[in-house]
């Protein structure tokens, strides 16, 4: 069998920074909920010793929690677009 390999946690708190204000002793087990919760932002700082701070949006092990809006996507064009797309394509066809 196989063995399941799971995150190594290296330390048991941390501390979280924003706006200036720092909460000590958050425990590390808490922080994907509360970033899933919406308590913890992009934005927010996270140290271990309070000399080194790390964007959570930039930490290696949290980044991929805040989703990242693709600009591309189709949910945020107009409704008609799809309609005007068509409209150009067949006057591009008739131009060549």
């Amino acid at each position: 069998m196989a063995k399941v390999s799971t995150p190594h946690i290296l330390h048991r708190h941390v501390s979280i920074r924003r706006s200036g204000r720092v909460v000590r002793n958050v425990l590390t087990q808490s922080l994907i909920s509360d970033i899933k919760q919406g308590r913890l932002k992009k934005d927010d700082e996270i140290s271990a010793d309070e000399k080194n701070w790390v964007r959570l949006d930039r930490h290696y092990q949290l980044a991929s929690y805040f989703s990242t809006k693709n600009p591309s996507s189709s949910g945020d064009l107009p409704p008609d677009v799809e309609k005007h797309l068509s409209e150009l394509s067949q006057m591009l066809k008739e131009l060549s």
